[in-house]
């Protein structure tokens, strides 16, 4: 079993938050608070000592910066500043908006209360409570938030926000909808910038772009097309003209996705499932360019009433429909006779079927080919079996039914006489097995949380803009 190693998202939140609230040595230069406006100014003395009160109109700056708001309070003794209504604080790199602050000017960490809008290059985020440190420049979200930019929305119940590399950690019920994907998980860390994913826990992720549904208890998600989906994969692909769904699971699952253009391979325990034939192996690769499938590791493969086995097994598709069949080193194929409920056998150290129109067209394996086939009268009734080794054999089918047998070189054969027990002959190496033929999920891959909302979850403050 291939074992990565991922980043804990616990351990590089705990690391952030110390980030955010490291509180540095005291400066030699003391953050000053400067007063540029204000319709009213008191000094007054407090068990918290000095306090100078700015009311109307208030305008500060101090070493992080600029602040508009109707009222605040300074805190001198204890160096913190205090903030009321409509506050707008502007720097060199964001805009924040908020009814309500307060600000520590020794750590340079504030807390932002009420309408809260931060705003960052092109990205901006909304919740109703934010600390935020203006010297590692991280803000922590403990309640509910809201990010916007230009590809679209990401919701979650708490998180941080990394300014400097445009990085962020989000927690609980997070979701994303962009223009590129849907997503769902229990927490992720992301660099949106970069189109940057790591999720973690009930993750679902809807491409729909390339008609493709995936969930797992881990996504690693990156811009080049790459995704690794681990802890019981699952994907739901509907075929372009949209006639056809396939259903995969597995223990883990790599996607490349490059424009229209896809190739997955799955790992462990792997099913899959379409209207068409099911399967089993230890690993299946899929490539959507070539249009086909590789099964290896003991798989199993059923299409219609045949199951074929083999160490290596290829299945070939045209227009989302099955064109031929290959398997070879010891190829065993069973095909179940309907009207005489009997095992048709074919083996061969290379076996290759092919298909028209969705039915057998014609079986043909080489060399050191073996088959047993069981006849009918012109009534339709079992009339004994023939088993036949050759170099080569073919045999031809029409509507579904065995036709013409064709050997060549070296070939033996037995003619077995209608008796009791014939029904059970068997050649070796048999293998039948309907019984752990994959049947379609009944579980559909599907969201579980409600669609992210369109409205922004407060009405802006009078002073927000995006205009810098």
């Amino acid at each position: 079993m291939k074992v990565y190693k991922t980043i804990s998202i616990v351990t590089t939140g705990l690391l952030l938050w110390c980030m955010l609230f490291h509180f540095p040595e005291p400066a030699e230069a003391q953050n000053r608070v400067r007063i540029l406006q204000s319709d009213q100014l008191e000094g007054i003395v407090t068990e918290e000592g000095r306090i100078r009160k700015l009311t109307g109109n208030v305008s500060l700056q101090t070493n992080d910066f600029a602040i508009l708001c109707d009222s605040a309070w300074h805190y001198m003794d204890i160096e913190e500043l205090r903030a009321w209504g409509n506050i707008e604080i502007t720097t060199d790199r964001e805009q924040i908006w908020s009814d309500k602050a307060r600000y520590d000017l020794v750590s340079e960490v504030a807390l932002f209360e009420g309408r809260v809008i931060m705003q960052s290059e092109n990205v901006l985020l909304f919740s109703e409570e934010v600390f935020y440190s203006f010297v590692t420049e991280i803000a922590l979200f403990p309640e509910r938030l809201r990010l916007e930019d230009d590809r679209g929305v990401l919701v979650a119940d708490s998180g941080y926000y990394y300014n400097a590399l445009d990085s962020a950690i989000f927690r609980g019920n997070v979701q994303v909808a962009d223009t590129l994907q849907y997503i769902e998980a229990d927490s992720m860390f992301t660099k949106r910038g970069d189109e940057y994913y790591e999720l973690h826990g009930r993750v679902y992720l809807d491409d729909e772009e390339n008609r493709t549904r995936l969930t797992g208890a881990f996504v690693l998600s990156d811009s080049t097309g790459y995704r690794r989906v681990e802890g019981g994969s699952r994907m739901r692909r509907i075929s372009e003209d949209l006639s056809d769904t396939t259903f995969l699971w597995a223990d883990w699952l790599e996607v490349q996705q490059k424009d229209t253009i896809s190739t997955f391979t799955a790992y462990e325990n792997v099913h899959i499932w379409t209207e068409s034939y099911s399967s089993l192996s230890d690993t299946s690769h899929y490539d959507d360019n070539l249009q086909h499938f590789i099964l290896e590791g003991s798989p199993r493969l059923w299409y219609d009433e045949m199951q074929l086995t083999g160490p290596f097994i290829h299945i070939q598709l045209e227009e989302d429909s099955v064109r031929y069949l290959e398997s070879y080193k010891r190829a065993f194929a069973v095909q179940r006779d309907t009207s005489l409920d009997r095992l048709n056998q074919i083996t061969g150290d290379t076996l290759f079927i092919r298909f028209d129109d969705g039915s057998v067209s014609y079986m043909q394996v080489y060399p050191a080919g073996n088959v047993l086939y069981f006849v009918k009268d012109s009534d339709g009734t079992a009339d004994g079996a023939i088993e036949m080794t050759a170099d080569f054999i073919k045999l031809d089918f029409e509507d579904g039914e065995l036709g013409d047998v064709i050997a060549r070189r070296n070939v033996d054969g037995t003619f077995y006489e209608e008796r009791p027990g014939i029904a059970d002959r068997r050649i070796g190496g048999f293998v039948w097995e309907p019984e752990k033929r994959p049947q379609r999920p009944l579980e559909p891959i599907e969201p579980r949380l409600p669609p992210v909302p369109l409205e922004r979850p407060f009405e802006p403050p009078s002073r927000f803009s995006t205009d810098r």
